[in-house]
């Protein structure tokens, strides 16, 4: 009976000790997802003002992880990630826009073209066959 209890014990402080570590684990996963969008973010040279709070959040979140806060850490690690998500999306779409717009600039200048060729077509046409 006394062997199960100790057993029983064991597993347990096993299991407390495997929990403790896997906030670790969690924490440092999230400061490194963190950490690879803030340098995607450089990378594609994002206005720093924009990801000023994303910054502030893993600086936090890594002092949170050495102060053993993993929770507080994980949390703001993963709010500090989706800000530089958020930064990075928003900066795409402003290029596409950007690039829609150049498209259809070209667009309504090609359809421009078409119609004054067309035009010409039509009066050599209308020339030639009148001859």
């Amino acid at each position: 009976m006394k062997s199960r209890i100790l057993v029983a014990g064991l597993a347990t402080l096993a299991l407390a000790a495997l929990s403790g570590c896997a906030g670790g684990v969690n924490a440092n996963k999230a400061i490194g997802q963190a950490d690879n969008s803030k340098s995607l973010a450089e990378e594609l040279k994002i206005n720093p003002t924009q990801i000023e709070s994303a910054n502030a959040k893993l600086d936090s979140a890594k002092a949170l992880q050495a102060d053993g806060e993993d929770e507080q850490a994980i949390a703001l690690a993963e709010q500090s990630d989706l800000e530089y998500k958020l930064a990075i999306a928003t900066a795409e779409l402003d290029a596409a826009k950007k690039e829609n717009d150049k498209v259809e600039k070209e667009l309504k200048d090609d359809i421009e073209r078409q119609k004054s060729y067309q035009k010409v077509l039509d009066n050599e046409t209308k020339n030639g066959g009148a001859n």
